[in-house]
């Protein structure tokens, strides 16, 4: 519908670069992105990545097809837009009125420009929501069973495309129902091997391991990897997913982020695609379920959890074998990290667990932080180092002005006599003009700082050392959450080489400060490396 409309990725390009060519704008850079503008940032990957360049160059402006496209988010969108304007870069929109935010009414046509868009989304949201929910209650004629809104079918069932008359201009339309998955494994279809693992494993008691190990063991490959894990079986056996092995269509049973509803949010519609296992066993599943999980000793993973005592989990120590995260995990021997794989897949995809002990660890990567704090001691050292650092991630921002200011300075000034001499001759577009020449001289102003030789901002010594005595404080008695978001800044990653037994740590810091390192810690990667030997 984009496409017919001209409102398609290219054809919105096309527009910017002939809106961009029109008004003597140069671009740098384009980004696209196939992703709804209502969207939560963390899946905007692109978008953050411009935001990242605009910032980092300092450029004067970022074009938009419209401010939809910018984002739909009334609250946010309106606070990026003022930020970033704080920084003089502004947000152009080609087919929005241009406001002036100094005035009374900038200020109110922004904020009713950025709801219009939020309540347009929220609008599409509110009918796509009210057709999936009569979608899955629809039957087809021909096979009897009701369509699905998409996604990947439970384990034991495939989804099959039917092809159900054609839409007002003349495209197909494309439903699809679940049927049986019959494709052979092992010298049995799919949906067999699930019964089975279903009423004959689950319903009596079998565990989340015994499962995933009999799976593994007769080599059935799981939906997304080749190995089965826990977690994957946990899924499997959610009350909502066992209604749909007994025949039943459930949709809305969780939210976007993955959480579940309430039970009485769900939409169930009975005989919506050929059922697996009867209710009476899918009863018999889930009191099955209920009795592990009141007597079953889970192992302790805190891997995911902010104020986890386990510092160095969350993404930060990872297996180099397999690439997985070490997570932590509690015996009745001690605390230990190890591979993600040993308890979720019994090691499958990785191999044997290495079981590094917590202390030990996590003692290491302290005390190598608090030799890098010992060698920043000297008030004098330690602050020409951080100016100098400072120094040059300003210059990596401004510095290369330093060398083309000049050349700059002269294309600018070209520009701003352009302009000038187009107004005298009688060019009609003042306002176009007057916005034109607000930018080149607000950009002349930069290149002139530039090329006078601006200078970075430097931090006194008394600031530098309260900054180190605070990191001392936290790194050795703050709060586990404060302390592994201070091993962030500092660390760059941690890894284990489970053959040799041996846990490298690379720093985020200078090769200047590394020198400083007790002799023998790091090698010439900057990294440290502690060998562990498992008992």
């Amino acid at each position: 519908m984009q496409e017919e409309r001209g409102l398609s990725i290219p054809e919105q390009l096309r527009e910017i670069r002939e809106y961009a060519e029109a008004r003597n704008v140069d671009i740098v850079a384009e980004f696209t992105e196939a992703e709804s503008a209502f969207q939560q940032r963390s899946k905007r990957p692109e978008f953050e990545r411009m935001l990242a360049r605009a910032k980092a160059e300092r450029v004067s402006m970022i074009l938009v097809h419209d401010l939809s496209r910018f984002s739909r988010d009334s609250v946010g969108g309106k606070a990026q837009v003022r930020q970033l304007r704080s920084q003089g870069i502004r947000v152009v929109s080609l087919n929005d009125p241009e406001l002036d935010p100094e005035t009374v009414a900038g200020v109110y046509l922004e904020a009713i420009t950025f709801a219009k868009n939020e309540a347009y989304s929220r609008e599409v949201a509110f009918h796509t929501r009210k057709g999936c929910r009569a979608n899955v209650q629809a039957r087809d004629r021909e096979t009897g069973w009701c369509y699905k809104n998409g996604g990947q079918p439970p384990w034991g069932y495939r989804s099959l495309r039917l092809e159900r008359g054609q839409d007002k201009r003349g495209r197909p339309i494309i439903k699809s129902v679940w049927i049986l998955d019959d494709s052979m494994i092992a010298g049995r279809p799919v949906h067999e091997w699930t019964r089975h693992c279903l009423t004959q494993l689950a319903a009596t008691g079998a565990s989340l391991a015994e499962l995933r190990d009999f799976c593994n063991s007769k080599n059935i490959s799981a939906r997304r990897k080749r190995f089965w894990g826990i977690s994957t079986w946990n899924a499997i056996l959610q009350p909502s997913v066992i209604l749909q092995f007994c025949g039943y269509g459930v949709w809305n049973a969780r939210t976007k982020q993955g959480h579940e509803r309430p039970p009485s949010e769900w939409v169930i519609v009975p005989n919506a695609h050929p059922a697996l296992i009867t209710e009476v066993e899918g009863r018999a599943i889930l009191a099955a379920r209920r009795r592990a999980k009141e007597t079953a000793n889970f192992p302790v993973n805190r891997g995911r959890s902010q104020a986890s005592g386990y510092l160095l989990s969350g993404g930060l120590f990872r297996c180099e074998r397999c690439g997985s995260n070490m997570i932590g995990f509690r015996t009745s021997s001690g605390e230990y990290y190890v591979c993600g794989s040993q308890p979720y897949r019994k090691g499958m995809g990785c191999g044997p667990g290495v079981y590094v002990p917590r202390r030990a660890v996590e003692t290491e990567v302290c005390k190598g932080l608090n030799e890098l704090l010992s060698v920043c001691a000297d008030p004098g050292g330690f602050t020409r180092q951080v100016n100098a650092e400072i120094r040059r991630l300003w210059e990596e921002v401004n510095g290369r002005g330093a060398a083309t200011a000049p050349k700059e300075l002269e294309q600018v000034d070209a520009k701003i006599a352009n302009i000038r001499r187009a107004v005298e001759d009688g060019f009609a577009d003042a306002s176009w003009a007057n916005a034109r020449l607000r930018e080149l001289l607000a950009e002349r102003q930069r290149l002139t700082v530039a090329h006078d030789g601006g200078k970075a901002p430097q931090l006194d010594a008394q600031t530098v050392m309260a900054y180190r005595r605070q990191t001392e404080k936290v790194l050795n008695s703050g709060h586990p959450a404060e302390r592994k978001r201070l091993m962030r800044s500092w660390v760059q990653d941690i890894k284990l080489k489970p053959e040799t037994l041996e846990v490298q740590i690379s720093y985020r810091l200078p090769e200047a400060v590394m020198k400083g390192v007790v002799a023998g810690a790091c090698n010439a990667q900057n990294a440290a490396v502690i060998p562990f030997r498992i008992e």
